[in-house]
């Protein structure tokens, strides 16, 4: 059997800090595990996300063809389990592009599944998996890099009132769970985050690293955390504010730069 372990998401439940721990460790993990994040497979989560937008055949197709394309560079006759991690598996975060849930989600996770077990046939173990978070920290951290990445303009509490259904992450497991014939596991943050490992323990445990293994892995801090120095609210200004989309760039990446300095937050974040 290949066990392969799809970690789709959430985002903004600590999966950056997964990321970064992965590519920190990809050596040591090597001989046991097969690690592939998202530079590995661009073009399926690209895919992902134009679908979650457009909702058009033609982004759909071109999920399952990606996927198969990748999973076809994955060799069959290794025994080691496989690990992809993106949450934009999921598509794009809600509270942009108009998105207000994960509704793409179980219909390209799907689709995912269907090209893994074309490819690796009955000899396939899928398991998805997903780090939760509770909805009101999850909804201030989206927030948070909404104001980041994109003109957001609205206030936290307006912000949260546009997406329930987003900040339900259960549902969309049990959404997933119920379109996907694969096992589908979750793990909070506000757990997996005290352990060891971090987040990442739980893809650990998912892949069976041994413990030895485990103990001389270099974890890093968490990546890609709101800094407490009343960033948000410049950023909410910023955003409201006459400058063009050039300019505000360049204020936000000023800005963020003198937040990592101050707080020592990782530059990653």
């Amino acid at each position: 059997m290949t066990r392969v372990v799809v970690h789709a998401g959430f985002h903004k439940t600590g999966t950056s800090t997964v990321q970064h721990a992965l590519a920190q460790n990809r050596d040591a993990l090597a001989p046991h595990l097969r690690i592939h994040l998202r530079e590995d497979f661009d073009p399926l989560t690209a895919s992902a996300r134009s679908w979650s937008v457009t909702r058009s055949d033609k982004h759909f197709a071109a999920i399952g063809r990606n996927a198969l394309r990748f999973f076809r560079s994955i060799g069959r006759e290794d025994t080691r389990p496989v690990l992809m991690s993106s949450e934009d598996l999921c598509g794009h975060m809600p509270g942009r592009n108009g998105i207000a849930a994960y509704d793409a989600a179980p219909d390209i996770l799907r689709v995912i599944a269907d090209n893994a077990r074309h490819w690796f046939g009955p000899a396939l173990d899928l398991v998805i998996y997903f780090s939760t978070r509770a909805p009101d920290p999850w909804l201030r951290s989206t927030w948070w890099q909404n104001l980041r990445s994109t003109r957001l303009t609205k206030d936290l509490d307006p912000y949260a009132d546009d997406l329930p259904r987003a900040a339900d992450l259960s549902a969309v497991v049990d959404a997933v769970r119920a379109a996907v014939t694969a096992q589908v596991v979750t793990a909070p943050l506000e757990d997996s985050a005290a352990r060891p490992e971090g987040p990442l323990a739980p893809l650990l445990d998912l892949t069976d690293v041994p413990a030895d293994v485990r103990a001389a892995l270099g974890i890093p801090p968490p990546v890609n955390a709101q800094p407490d120095l009343g960033m948000a609210e410049v950023l909410l200004a910023l955003n409201r504010s006459g400058l063009d989309d050039e300019a505000l760039s360049d204020a936000k990446r000023t800005i963020r730069r003198l937040a990592v300095k101050r707080s020592n937050l990782s530059p990653h974040a």
